[in-house]
């Protein structure tokens, strides 16, 4: 694994979020990217002449102001710059920053282009790393991405307390069997302690109903995966109750 980039964006400037990204990235043994994300959407709602905002502080409301807006996102995003450094800088992990802007539904991934794995999380959620308490979920379509998929998911579940799910997104029962049978000979004496769940249809629906029965604490799927499609990415990222690595 070379790279990991994790989006951060307005509302996930905190030091707690930063740190466990760069945990992340050390337990992985990767350098790590931080991409400051300036939703364009937010931007163009800012233009609108009717919008107003109301400030919980001191209680006053003002039209949004565009320029106000682009000068309070650099603030934030040099302070998740600083606060990224330090973190990375005492867990002896390489790292770099850069501020990405564009629409999260259509050109949001195509900012991974150097990185091997991609940590998204919910807009304003935190990046989450497994527990003690908590599963790596990871897709297996038996593809070769889906190989390095399962190869991460494995980085991430070394503590014999962590569980693996590995989800088989398989139309019939023979699919599934064969799925199967490939990821076991990938786990090798791991397999043993791996629970299998075959998915009906890959769709986020099915998705999200597995992952509600596994607590997991990250799901991990491949590039090429459905759900990451346009215009489903915003969804499946709004949906999920836990962060998504994704795999090149």
């Amino acid at each position: 694994m070379r790279r990991i980039a994790v989006t951060l964006d307005a509302c996930q400037v905190s030091s707690r979020t930063l740190e466990e990204a760069v945990q992340l990235a050390a337990r992985i043994g990767a350098q790590l990217e931080g991409i400051f994300v300036e939703d364009i959407d937010l931007i163009q709602l800012a233009e609108l002449p009717f919008l107003r905002e109301f400030r919980s502080v001191s209680r006053s409301e003002n039209a949004i102001n565009l320029t106000r807006m682009e000068q309070e996102l650099r603030v934030l995003a040099r302070r998740a710059e600083r606060l990224l450094g330090e973190h990375a800088t005492r867990q002896n992990v390489s790292w770099s920053f850069r501020i990405w802007r564009g629409s999260i539904d259509t050109e949001l991934l195509k900012a991974d282009t150097d990185a091997d794995v991609f940590a998204l999380t919910r807009m304003g959620a935190t990046l989450a790393y497994p527990t003690t308490t908590k599963a790596v979920s990871v897709v297996f379509a038996g593809t070769e991405a889906s190989t390095r998929a399962l190869e991460t998911a494995m980085s991430l579940t070394t503590d014999p307390y962590k569980e693996l799910n590995i989800l088989l997104p398989a139309e019939n029962e023979a699919e599934a069997v064969r799925l199967q049978e490939l990821a076991t000979r990938q786990l090798g004496e791991h397999a043993a302690s791996a629970d299998f769940i075959q998915l009906k249809d890959g769709s986020l629906n099915d998705m999200l109903e597995v992952l509600a029965d596994s607590n997991s604490a990250v799901l991990i799927v491949e590039r090429d995966n459905k759900m990451l499609q346009a215009p489903s990415l915003r969804r499946s990222l709004n949906n999920l109750n836990c962060p998504l690595l994704i795999v090149r």
